[in-house]
Parts: C-alpha cells; sequence; structure tokens
C-alpha cells in the first residue's frame, strides 16, 4: 500500500511524529487523537489508531489500539495492505509480550515472519525484519541458528550497516536446515560483494563452507 501524503489523517500523524521527535509527546498525542476522531474510513482508521498506540499510558491500551489497527487494516482489499501486514503483525507481537501473554505473543511474532514475502528490501524492510526475529529470539523460538552469523548480524545492526543485512536477513529469517540454498547463494552475494571487513569476510567464507558442507 502506498500511504497518501495528502490525506488529512495521515498528515496529522505525520505532524504528530514531528512533535514526537522534537519530545512533545503530550500534543504529539493529541494530533493523533485528532486524526482518529477525522477517520472516515477504515484505511484512515487504521493509520490513526497504528500512532495512538504508541502513546498509551497501559500495555493493556496499547494492545487495544494495535487490535484495532489490524482490525481495520484486514478490512482492506488484502493487496492493499500486504506489505504492512509484518509491522502490524510484529507491533502486536510486542503489546503481548509487554503483557507476558507469551503464547499470543508468538503467535503474532510468527504471523510476523510469514508475511515477510510481502515486504521486499530496504532499509524498513530490514527493520521489521530484525524486529520479528529479535522478538522471536525474546520467546525462546530458535529456529535453525547459526551462532557466528546472529553474532554478525548483531553487530552490522549495531552500526546499521543496512548492505549486509539487506543480502542476509530475507534468507536468514527463512532458513531451514533442509533447505540450505537459498540461504547460501545469499552468502555468496555478499561475499561477491565485498562489502565487509577482512574478519567478517572470512567468518562468511567458513560459515559457506560449513554450510556447503565442504
Amino acid at each position: 500500500m502506498t500511504i497518501d501524503p495528502e490525506n488529512t489523517v495521515v498528515k496529522l500523524c505525520a505532524e504528530g511524529m514531528n512533535l514526537e521527535v522534537s519530545g512533545d509527546k503530550k500534543l504529539a498525542h493529541q494530533k493523533f487523537q485528532e486524526a482518529w476522531n477525522l477517520a472516515g474510513d477504515d484505511y484512515e482508521a487504521f493509520i490513526a489508531a497504528h500512532y495512538l498506540a504508541r502513546h498509551q499510558e497501559t500495555p493493556e491500551d496499547n494492545l487495544r489500539w494495535n487490535l484495532e489497527s489490524l482490525n481495520r487494516a484486514l478490512n482492506l482489499k488484502s493487496q492493499q495492505i500486504g506489505n504492512l501486514l509484518p509491522s502490524l503483525y510484529l507491533n502486536l507481537g510486542k503489546s503481548y509480550e509487554n503483557l507476558a501473554q507469551k503464547e499470543e505473543a508468538v503467535k503474532y511474532y510468527t504471523l510476523a515472519e510469514e508475511s515477510c514475502g510481502h515486504l521486499g528490501s530496504g532499509p524498513y524492510a530490514e527493520m521489521i525484519r530484525s524486529g520479528i526475529s529479535h522478538g522471536l529470539k525474546r520467546m525462546g523460538i530458535e529456529k535453525n541458528r547459526i551462532e557466528v552469523l546472529d553474532k554478525l548480524i548483531d553487530r552490522w545492526c549495531e552500526r546499521k550497516d543496512l548492505r549486509p543485512l539487506s543480502f542476509v536477513l530475507p534468507a536468514y529469517l527463512g532458513y531451514h536446515d533442509t533447505d540450505r540454498n537459498p540461504l547460501i547463494s545469499a552468502l555468496g552475494y555478499l561475499n561477491a560483494a565485498r562489502c565487509l571487513n577482512p574478519e567478517e569476510q572470512g567468518l562468511i567464507d567458513n560459515i559457506i563452507s560449513e554450510l556447503s558442507g565442504s
């Protein structure tokens, strides 16, 4: 879905985000509430609810607004919301995690992971994928993890090095030991790009060798 920047509700939410960045959370919340009050359809309501969820005083209210945002989005045509579902599910996973409802948190983090095929690539997509991966990890869900690669990904996230993340994360999030080829290919492309320091390049070489059984 492409968000219409000229939409009144979208403009109010953008103003609220600018106020949030400047530190005025109270006025930001007022802008988000105004956007919700003006919302005239599910499209506008899901956007306003998404931002209102950010400024709730209790985890219960945060959950309520994240549920409202998802439910309004699901009323739209599926092709309109495909690229938004990972973020919406991720938010709900975190809401349930904050309420110590592990089963529901795992459910929505998993839904977020399963819907990542809609994301495409780019900094936003990699941020969402990283959030999902860390959410599942906090829930104790370890899916075919590779310790050395986990440490490299954490390092790249810390220094906001998006290029290696864009190569590796999509394949790693869907990695299964029974089908190593997508991850091997992704690591091979990263290897060929030569965008890492010698130490990291060597670690990637080793991972490829181990996965390939060579």
